[in-house]
């Protein structure tokens, strides 16, 4: 997955991302997007252990749908994805790496005007239910991230959470959104 080249100064380790498999770059991919999942997760529990649980849930918040529109922005330049409506918002979930990480995520086109995203293996919400935390962050973060990608795809999309943790068992789904046009 590597390839070294030696420099008068020692070894220079590159990636030759043109040398990896399609399963080896799936697999880094995911790689990369667990890893920021797992900075996050760090990154919350050092401010709740130093400022609280309340502080730590509102600075979560504001950095998520930061970071959503920031996605949004990139998403777009880099792959051409314009427009706006549930179809664009599609495409930018699709190419979002925060989804990379999670084992099966689907995407739902209910209607013309409705699209829903059902997520059936959530490392952070596995790695919650592991520790027995009983309030979980899901519905205000993923809440205020979704917001804030539907919004920056386009202002009329409205948001919707249709099943949210806690789960009775490991093989239910662990939350599923709404996306409505125009609402």
């Amino acid at each position: 997955m590597y390839t070294e080249q030696k420099t008068a100064q020692g070894i220079d380790i590159m990636r030759d991302l043109d040398s990896l498999t399609r399963e080896e770059a799936v697999r880094y991919l995911k790689f990369l997007s667990g890893l920021a999942i797992a900075v996050d997760g760090l990154w919350f529990m050092a401010v709740e252990k130093s400022a609280g649980y309340d502080k730590a849930l509102e600075l979560d918040v504001d950095v998520w749908a930061g970071y959503a529109r920031v996605v949004v922005k990139r998403i777009r330049r880099e792959f051409g994805i314009s427009g706006t409506g549930l179809a664009a918002l599609k495409e930018i979930i699709r190419h979002d790496p925060l989804w990379w990480s999670m084992g099966e995520v689907k995407i739902v086109e209910d209607s013309a005007s409705r699209l829903a995203i059902e997520v059936f293996d959530c490392p952070a919400l596995i790695a919650m239910e592991k520790m027995g935390r009983e309030k979980l962050t899901c519905e205000p973060v993923e809440g205020a991230y979704l917001g804030a990608l539907a919004a920056a795809v386009d202002p009329g999309i409205r948001v919707e959470a249709l099943k949210l943790p806690p789960r009775k068992s490991p093989d239910e789904v662990c939350c599923r959104w709404a996306f409505q046009a125009g609402g």
